[in-house]
């Protein structure tokens, strides 16, 4: 029954031979796994160079200098070794790969933000050069670090913008307010020149009775109407600086309408001044001319109330806006990206474990089938079965010795943390069984040309697995294999395990499938020794195709 242990035990060589097979997806998983756990943890050694040609601009008689503002920036930040040079050195070095990339602030970057607002503008051109072919991750993290500071340098011009913007808003909003207050006293003024005009009218009514008597007071009255136009006249030349564009025809009518005013008003006055004896015949007329006075003062009453009006109404669009500087930064930026994991990770090794773990298990599994002669001859056993007890038992023991010392170097080695490493251990051992026993079919029923099988179902499993990037991003015939190929199943399941988490090719059925794989195989596996011990020449066959063993 034990016939494969009692030929090893006879040759202490094999013994030490398999022992050290049995430690290679330790030394392998080690080996790569240890030259990748945390990468990411490290990229503060990842050398970006940054060339500042930035000169500088005026922007609404401040200078700016977003090139200046954004090295300050970088000095205080440990993403990367951010270094400062000239566009020289940064070629050279990063053509002998001793940087990853290259940001260059052009020298009218802070000129072209200046005039965005201008017919001339023009977006802002940052170069960011890497160099792939020395390598090819090396250089997308510099080209995201390169785009960072693109996304860096554009919120500052918005930030730059938005806070003038708002200063502008501000301004306006205070400029409305002090023209509604100037209106409000210009109307005020306009109801008391009404009331005098009203008075001098009744006065030129009463002539008949007593026009001598009236006269004076009623050109002193008249004299205080004029001098009140003018006064007028004079406050809404000042207020043209102040009024919006749109209420700027209005202005200009009412200093028409009050031109007219005062002419007629004066010519009033020398009526009043020129009358005689012959007062009371004229009074009639001096009283249409007061009259038509008073109307004119009342139309430009109400025209000052529709422009208090449509102030009033541009005033309450501003009502609860907050125009601050931290309000121009949340314009500028407003959004916040809450970033939940539903898993969590320690590193990059971690989630990197369990493809590593599946390839060197198969790695193990294919060195054994080279070192150990499992197409040993039926000479060496009694019968089938015994022959297939023997080396299914060597098998399995391989298995354990190979799983347990893996796995001892992954939780104490490594401090891999897994959230069910019973089950981590068994999808191991049972994706190893799974692996030696369609290696043993194969080598029993091809030889060397099994091995070779073996091989080609390694790298298409390498390739169908999802170990590095999603499957997606595979070709057509990989994402085919995926759910078809074991491993595909083995790797998933010991991510579930670590995480805790249930996917789409979830443990349960990994379990189910490695088992069928098993079972099936180990049926084979029995069929094939029987034949070899029923037909001679089935047996040469298989001898002469693993000859390279005897």
């Amino acid at each position: 029954m034990l016939d494969d242990f009692k030929h090893i035990l006879k040759k202490p060589i094999l013994l030490i031979s398999l022992l050290a097979i049995a430690m290679i997806p330790a030394i392998y998983t080690s080996i790569f796994l240890g030259s990748m756990w945390d990468p990411y943890d490290s990229m503060d050694q990842l050398k970006i160079d940054v060339v500042n040609e930035d000169e500088g601009a005026e922007l609404d008689g401040e200078e700016i200098n977003l090139g200046r503002d954004l090295v300050d920036e970088l000095k205080d930040n440990d993403e990367f070794e951010w270094q400062f040079t000239d566009m020289e050195k940064a070629g050279r070095e990063l053509g002998h790969g001793e940087v990853y990339a290259v940001v260059k602030i052009p020298a009218d970057a802070s000129e072209k933000a200046a005039n965005l607002l201008k017919p001339e503008a023009e977006n802002i051109d940052i170069e960011i050069r890497t160099n792939p072919g020395y390598n090819f991750l090396g250089s997308v993290m510099g080209s995201s670090a390169g785009k960072a500071i693109k996304d860096e340098v554009s919120l500052s011009v918005t930030k730059l913008y938005t806070e003038t913007l708002v200063e502008n808003l501000s301004d306006v909003k205070t400029n409305n307010e002090d023209l509604l207050d100037a209106l409000a006293e210009m109307q005020t003024g306009v109801d008391e020149l009404i009331e005098g005009s009203e008075a001098v009218e009744s006065g030129l009514m009463e002539m008949d009775n007593g026009v001598n008597r009236s006269m004076g007071e009623l050109s002193e009255g008249n004299r205080q109407v004029t001098d009140g136009l003018y006064e007028m006249n004079k406050n809404l030349a000042a207020m043209e600086s102040q009024v919006p564009p749109q209420m700027a025809g209005q202005l200009d009518g009412f200093s028409a309408g009050l031109d007219e005013l005062i002419a007629g008003n004066e010519a009033v006055q020398q009526g009043i001044d020129q009358v005689g004896p012959g007062v009371s015949e004229g009074a009639g007329e001096l009283a249409e001319g007061s009259r038509s006075m008073t109307e004119g003062l009342t139309e430009l009453d109400e025209g000052l109330n529709e422009m208090i009006t449509e102030v009033e109404e541009g005033l309450a669009e501003f009502d609860g806006l907050e125009l601050t500087d931290d309000n121009a930064g949340f314009i500028a930026d407003p959004i916040t990206v809450s970033e939940t994991e539903v898993t969590e990770i320690e590193n990059y090794g971690q989630t990197f474990a369990p493809f590593i773990v599946a390839v060197s298990l198969f790695l193990g599994c294919i060195a054994f089938s080279v070192l150990y002669p499992l197409n040993r001859s039926q000479d060496n056993y009694r019968n089938a079965f015994t022959m297939t007890v023997s080396k299914t038992m060597l098998l399995i023991t391989h298995a354990l010795i190979s799983t347990g010392i893996l796995f001892a170097v992954l939780k104490f080695g490594f401090e891999l943390e897994i959230a069910e490493p019973g089950q981590f251990y068994l999808i191991m051992l049972l994706w190893t069984l799974a692996a030696l026993m369609v290696i043993a079919v194969l080598v029993a029923l091809l030889g060397n040309v099994g091995k070779f099988i073996a091989v080609i179902l390694l790298i298409l499993q390498l390739s169908s697995s999802a170990g590095t990037f999603p499957i997606q991003t595979a070709g057509g015939l990989y994402q085919t294999l995926h759910p078809v190929l074991p491993m595909s199943y083995a790797v998933t399941a010991m991510r579930e395990v670590i995480f805790d988490f249930e996917a789409v090719l979830t443990t349960h059925s990994t379990f189910v499938y490695l088992a069928v794989i098993i079972g099936v195989t180990i049926g084979l596996f029995s069929l094939i020794n029987i034949l070899k011990f029923r037909f001679r020449k089935f047996e040469n066959i298989t001898r002469e195709m693993s000859r390279i063993e005897y």
